[in-house]
């Protein structure tokens, strides 16, 4: 063997062939520095510890397989064979394991992400919407098979005028995490939903990983409706929970989140409807007994044939109007005529007494459009303020009023009516007075006569807080 002559790849082959057969499989720990990533996936890195260096690499088929990055002082076990690189002669170990040493590849994978995404601020409070006020079409994205689905259907049919619009996708295994990715995508770009769940049971932090992944947490931040994650159970937290619009313990309460919503605007509308009905109820009851108490009124009676009466010269002081601009246009159309033959006429004509008629010609019939415009203009005013002095409120405000018996809403038309002792409700525009009838005349006097004996139900009014009689007394107490 010592007198063979090898050529470099010859020596190289001989070697490896040895490297192969006695340090395949081997393990080997130590620190990551230098680490890159070739065009073509392929990650190279070296191992250190206190005395010595070792070249890695991991091809590109087994780096796509790694769930965390690899990093410059991450301590590691690497699990490989050792070889020789031809092109350089340097001795490497290819690897086709790693482990990180201390923690769990998952959770480091977790931290890694967790760091990077919050550094681009996609857990950022500002940027977490609310939920809608009504939420009447809500989007799940969940497997079809899973007791998560029925727990979160089983809530939201409490509400049926609730849409309910399922995506199915595996949330577990290999590809989990794109096919959960492209069902919030396309939930998200349908238009169908006004809020998305992303959910399932709880498990392991395996079962879980598709939910920490990069796919379904950019996924999440980009869909254009509130997002509500609801993963696994209380104490489980993964990317989406962060990444997510709303977190929920689990899918049941991501589902009651929504319920919860819906049931509270409906007790909010039952309450403000209950009491917009007994605000009506109150108005009307009001209003029938003012038109109950205005019954029997002579000046109201005559209201309605008042009001026909001015309808109908407004009508047509209304048809004035056209009159006048037929008028004005018959006047414009002369006036164009004259100017017409004026332009016919020499310029020494025209020059003279002609156009000096004419400009007075038609001073006076613009005089005349003002004044006749004005006072159709006036007449109209007069007639509106006529048709308004007649609605029932300005009659009482003109000193009229309504008087019955207590207890009655009949109108009191003869003093023969009254008996004395009882007490008259009078209505005035601004309120109501109260009377005492003292006495009632033995017979039907005339009016003027009547008029001058009667006393005044306002004469308490003027007397001074002494002289007040027994009828005030009584009133009073009454």
């Amino acid at each position: 063997m010592n007198d063979r002559v090898f050529s470099p790849s010859a020596l190289i082959a001989e070697v490896n062939s040895l490297l192969e057969s006695g340090f395949s499989g081997i393990s080997v720990e130590g620190e990551v520095t230098n680490a890159s990533t070739s065009g073509r996936g392929h990650i190279y890195f070296t191992l250190k510890d206190d005395h010595a260096n070792l070249d890695c690499v991991m091809w590109g088929s087994r780096a796509d397989k790694l769930r965390f990055d690899l990093e410059d002082g991450l301590a590691v076990r690497a699990r490989g064979s050792l070889t020789i690189y031809r092109q350089r002669g340097r001795f490497q170990l290819v690897v086709s394991a790693l482990e990180p040493q201390g923690i769990g590849a998952l959770q480091l994978a977790f931290e890694q992400l967790k760091k990077r995404l919050d550094a681009e601020g996609l857990f950022a409070p500002e940027r977490k919407r609310p939920m809608p006020a009504l939420p009447i079409r809500v989007g799940i994205v969940t497997s079809a098979t899973g007791a998560a689905l029925q727990d979160m259907l089983k809530v939201l049919r409490r509400l049926p005028q609730l849409d309910v619009v399922v995506a199915p996708t595996p949330v577990q295994g290999d590809g989990a995490a794109e096919k959960i990715a492209d069902a919030i995508d396309r939930l998200g770009a349908s238009g169908l939903v006004e809020v998305v769940i992303v959910g399932r049971g709880g498990g392991s932090l395996e079962d879980l990983w598709a939910f920490n992944e990069e796919p379904v947490a950019r996924a999440i931040a980009a869909c254009p409706v509130p997002v509500i994650s609801g993963v696994g159970h209380e104490v489980d937290f993964t990317i989406a929970d962060f990444v997510a619009d709303i977190r929920a313990a689990t899918p049941t309460q991501a589902a009651e989140l929504v319920a919860s919503r819906l049931e509270n605007q409906d007790r909010r509308l039952t309450t403000a409807a209950a009491a917009l009905d007994r605000d009506l109820r109150r108005h009307l009851a009001l209003a029938r007994s003012r038109l109950a108490g205005l019954e029997g009124s002579r000046g109201l009676a005559r209201v309605p044939q008042r009001l026909l009466v001015l309808r109908d010269r407004l009508d047509r002081t209304r048809r004035l109007k056209p009159a006048l601009r037929g008028m004005t246009d018959r006047v414009r159309a002369r006036l164009v005529r004259a100017e017409t033959v004026l332009a016919r006429v020499p310029a020494r004509i025209a020059a003279g007494g002609h156009r000096r008629l004419l400009a007075s010609r038609c001073e006076q019939m613009a005089q005349l459009i003002r004044s006749r415009l004005q006072q159709s203009t006036g007449e109209l005013a007069a007639k509106r303020r006529a048709l308004e002095s007649l609605s029932p409120k300005r009659v009482l405000e003109r000193g009229y009023s309504i008087t019955t018996i207590k207890g009655s809403r009949k109108p009191i038309k003869d003093p023969a009516e009254v008996r004395t002792g009882q007490i008259l409700l009078t209505r005035l525009a601004g309120g109501e007075i109260r009377s005492l009838a003292a006495d009632r005349p033995s017979r039907r006097q005339p009016a003027k006569v009547q008029a001058e004996n009667q006393p005044s139900l306002f004469s308490a009014a003027t007397d001074e807080p002494g002289d007040r009689n027994a009828t005030d007394q009584e009133i009073d107490r009454e």
